[in-house]
């Protein structure tokens, strides 16, 4: 009864959680108001414009709009060189090209052979071969499509301005936004493969599920790292077209990057569990570092997207400091040669790890400084 309840339409509480559950997304709202306004100018202006075909500028304005003004900026770059390089050899093909069907065929086949090569080659001409195609079948009689070709370019450039127009000053996104929650959510991740990488050097986790886990993890890290990726790109366009003053966002991803490679050694080095008489040694370090480690690397996290400066503690690089003397002091009393070359090895890579991490760690707290935003003034002053 309670569940029938429940599925109503009419029941408020059913409207008030979805209501809350859709509030909860701001991103997702702007971008829908972003949406929606360049759906209602494109149309709204080709109309007045009295454009024959407008619905092109449409197109364009919803295909410009972005997560970011970055990206927008992107879209409407790679859709205006498309659109230019499809008219232009639509235009020429017209010239030659009759109306016998065989002909157009030929010519079509003719035209999209290069086009489509230049579109594999490049995505940013993917469009060419559909305004190629446009601009040789829609024209009328046997004059060439030069009118058409022009009217297709500017309808593309219309709603491309509309579009960077709209994503510039209707509850703008900025690409440095994005890098920040992607950049976090990266921090966190590697937080999550550390995690389960300290228990596979200790043994402590389940070998059943231990690998499908890290698996799991690891698929969720590269995608991180491509979408941070992809937003220090779109932050690049927004500073080269000095539509920001946040500083470069290279630096932060390089470091990211090396950040990761470190976890990858880490991951090498634990492959097996170090055996009982190393752990005897070696366990309190280990553990100290997996508390401080786990702990830097939710500040950052949380630094990160918030673009705050993270606050600073040397807890994580004592404890690394006393790993690289207990290790020193297993090499020193000459023990790891009798554990074995591959238990040899994985502490020399285990070493070395935590050497990087050592640099990098404290290297990525600086960089996420330079990228915080500026603190405000206290006091309305």
């Amino acid at each position: 009864m309670w569940q029938a309840g429940w599925s109503d339409p009419r029941n408020p509480l059913r409207w008030g959680a979805a209501l809350q559950a859709v509030a909860g997304r701001q991103a997702q709202l702007r971008f829908s108001v972003r949406m929606m306004t360049a759906g209602f100018l494109s149309f709204l202006i080709a109309g007045l414009f009295g454009l024959p075909q407008g619905y092109w500028v449409l197109f364009s304005a919803v295909i410009v709009m972005q997560n970011n003004v970055g990206s927008s900026l992107k879209a409407a770059a790679d859709r205006l060189v498309g659109t230019i390089a499809g008219a232009l050899v639509g235009f020429l093909a017209t010239l030659v090209v009759t109306h016998d069907l065989l002909s157009e065929a030929l010519m079509l086949a003719c035209v999209l052979g290069p086009l489509g090569f230049l579109a594999a080659s490049n995505p940013r001409f993917k469009v060419a071969p559909i305004t190629a195609i446009i601009v040789i079948l829609s024209r009328t009689g046997q004059e060439p499509a030069f009118w058409l070709a022009v009217e297709r370019v500017m309808e593309i450039i219309l709603g491309g301005v509309i579009g960077v127009a709209v994503a510039l000053f209707v509850l703008p996104a900025r690409a440095h936004s994005d890098l920040a929650e992607r950049a976090s959510r990266l921090i966190a991740l590697l937080g999550e493969v550390w995690k389960l990488e300290f228990e596979s050097l200790t043994g402590t986790g389940d070998p059943a599920t231990a690998g499908a886990r890290l698996q799991s993890v690891n698929d969720r890290i590269r995608a991180a790292v491509a979408a941070a990726e992809a937003s220090g790109e779109d932050a690049q366009r927004e500073r080269a077209a000095r539509l920001t003053e946040s500083d470069d966002p290279d630096p932060l991803l390089r470091t990211l990057r090396r950040l990761r490679h470190d976890f990858i050694l880490v991951g090498r080095a634990g492959a097996t569990p170090l055996p009982a008489p190393v752990l005897e040694r070696l366990g309190a370090s280990l553990d100290r570092i997996a508390r401080t480690l786990d702990a830097e690397l939710e500040a950052l996290a949380a630094s990160a997207k918030e673009r705050t400066a993270p606050p600073r503690s040397d807890d994580m690089i004592a404890a690394l400091d006393e790993f690289a003397s207990a290790l020193q002091r297993l090499r020193g009393e000459g023990l790891l040669e009798e554990f074995g070359p591959q238990v040899a090895g994985s502490l020399y890579t285990l070493g070395f790890a935590f050497e990087e991490l050592r640099r990098e760690v404290p290297d990525l707290r600086n960089r996420l400084a330079e990228f915080a935003l500026p603190a405000r003034p206290k006091g309305g002053t």
